[in-house]
């Protein structure tokens, strides 16, 4: 079995930290019934985020020191 790399992921983000909150997140949204954005062979929901990272499909933007909710 085959699992995403973490290598290829962390190459994507700035820390580890943030690639678990980001991957945790994604999961949650497949978890809930969101489209994959990627074809994958994982059933995982978090496999199938940390693949997407790996990949480039998912987005993130950090708040800025002061940034409020809008």
């Amino acid at each position: 079995m085959s699992f995403p790399s973490l290598e290829n992921a962390l190459n994507k983000v700035s820390n580890r930290y943030l690639l678990v909150v980001l991957s945790a997140k994604r999961a949650r949204q497949i978890n809930r019934g969101a489209p994959a954005r990627v074809e994958s062979k994982q059933k995982k929901p978090t496999s199938v985020a940390l693949e997407e990272i790996s990949q480039a499909k998912v987005e993130y933007r950090v708040k800025e020191e002061g940034e409020t909710k809008a």
